[in-house]
């Protein structure tokens, strides 16, 4: 999220417009960037699991509130940048 909007910030105060590739590529970057983190973190929040040896509603809890939440935020905001930067205004006046 921070690089997609740095990028966004710096192209939009230097008024470069840029195409869909550049402009959503970061976008798709901080989703690898997610999916690495939840592989790296996957294995240790099972064995977590396993001893706590939690409820099912607290799992799903867990994972709702630490994993798809912040996920959701994070592409969000990172898509909200993409399209701001790629934004051009148009004077519709006939």
């Amino acid at each position: 999220m921070i690089l997609s909007r740095t990028l966004a910030k710096r192209r939009i105060a230097a008024g470069v417009r840029p195409g869909w590739g550049a402009a959503w590529g970061p976008v798709g970057f901080d989703a690898a960037c997610l999916v690495g983190v939840f592989v790296v973190l996957f294995a240790p929040f099972q064995t977590l699991v396993g001893t706590i040896d939690a409820p099912l509603w607290v799992i799903i809890a867990a994972l709702l509130l630490l994993g798809f939440i912040p996920v959701q935020a994070v592409l969000i905001f990172s898509s909200l940048w993409a399209a701001k930067s790629r934004w051009t205004d148009m004077d519709i006046t006939e």
